[in-house]
């Protein structure tokens, strides 16, 4: 996944989160409803007032109890994308519910033969059209829908009444509500900017500047984001500890610009290799650690390391030379190893170190050859781990 795409989806579910702070305008509709649907009811004896209003309560309820169940599966487990998508469906159905009964509630206000119930019924939409359009525009596509159910039968239901005053009325509510359109588009591009500055900072703050790949401290969060799911789930995971080999020869030769672009293309391949909830972080020099998340039992880990070092010894085209390097692992697995980063940190660097003590030396004569760059035997660089 590129930089550019995990910008994305940090945004994306930064707008979903904030989506469901919105607890107020809920309780502040939900009770308009309830309380106006009752007086009309009550002024009026019109029972399916009630009805309406009650439903409208029953929503909002609904909605505030979405919110909390909400609060508790992020305290659980952090959102993703897929999740967010789920949280995101079902908040719509609860936003767009609503408008369905502002709408209801409009329609039965303009039928009735009481002039302040129509007044009543014209307050209800324009507020709840200005709220949720202020309130929940970070997500267009909601808005847009619950604007459509609430104000489309509030405009016929005026129109009916086939006098000027109700039609200048009907001509308001159209106005407003393509007024609010034009709003919702602005107030979610402007809200999407924020967002993706604020991404981005905090980016760059958690990635290596060289590789891009995250660095030391976003190694450190993402850790203890699966050692709290290790702890409430049981979800195991590993470490694995990798470093190139004859980089430094590498580097010597080819100078630091092409160690450079060696480590680029390090972190390309590395990632390509990744799970959306596995993580490749530098942490200096030519030492990379993985993070590889729902790990059962230590084949995984093995597997995914001698993936990598598959990956890292194919040949290295730079500044017209082909350089080939290999690379080295050890792993350590949770609970197994550990559960601490440090613990689980150490177990992993001693396998990888046992793993170079044990790899073969590269032949002399390739060191000092003018025909070949730099090509240790791949074959004698695709060490194993140490458990």
């Amino acid at each position: 996944m590129t930089a550019t795409s995990k910008i994305a989806n940090a945004v994306y579910i930064e707008f979903v989160r904030l989506l469901y702070t919105a607890r107020w305008p809920i309780v502040v509709v939900g009770f308009a409803m309830l309380t106006t649907g009752l007086a009309v009811a009550w002024q009026t004896r019109d029972v399916v007032m009630a009805v309406i209003g009650l439903t409208g309560m029953a929503v909002t309820l609904g909605r505030l109890a979405l919110c909390f169940a909400f609060d508790h599966a992020v305290a659980e487990r952090p959102l993703d994308v897929a999740m967010a998508k789920l949280w995101e469906r079902r908040l719509a159905v609860g936003v767009i519910s609503t408008g369905v009964c502002v709408g209801a509630f409009a329609v039965r206000c303009f039928l009735l033969p009481n002039l302040d119930a129509h007044m009543i019924a014209g307050g209800l939409v324009f507020g709840y059209c200005a709220g949720t359009t202020t309130r929940f525009s970070i997500r267009p596509w909601i808005v847009q829908v619950s604007l459509v159910v609430s104000v489309t039968p509030a405009v016929a239901a005026s129109l009916w009444n086939f006098d000027l005053l109700h039609t200048a009325q009907a001509v308001l509510f159209v106005i407003f509500a393509l007024g609010g359109l034009e709003l919702i588009d602005y107030i979610h591009a402007t809200t999407a900017e924020q967002l993706t500055l604020r991404a981005e900072a905090t980016r760059l703050a958690r990635a290596d500047a060289l590789t891009n790949l995250p660095n030391r401290r976003h190694l450190v969060e993402h850790f203890n984001e699966l050692a709290k799911r290790l702890a409430r789930h049981g979800e195991g995971f590993a470490v694995i500890s990798l470093d190139l080999d004859f980089f430094k020869e590498a580097n010597d030769r080819f100078g630091h610009a092409a160690g450079d672009e060696i480590l680029r293309i390090v972190a390309g391949r590395m990632t390509e290799l990744l799970d959306d909830e596995d993580l490749a972080a530098r942490i200096g020099g030519d030492e990379f650690v993985v993070v590889q998340a729902n790990v059962s039992d230590q084949a995984e880990a093995d597997d995914l390391g001698r993936r990598i070092v598959a990956a890292l010894s194919e040949p290295y085209a730079i500044a017209g030379e082909t350089v080939m390097l290999g690379a080295s692992f050890g792993r350590a697995v949770a609970p197994t190893d550990g559960v601490t980063l440090n613990d689980l940190l150490q177990r992993a660097d001693a396998a990888l170190y046992e793993a170079k003590r044990n790899r073969p030396a590269r032949p002399r004569n390739q060191a000092r050859s003018d025909d070949v760059p730099l090509v240790p035997c791949m074959t004698e660089t695709a060490d194993h781990s140490v458990a």
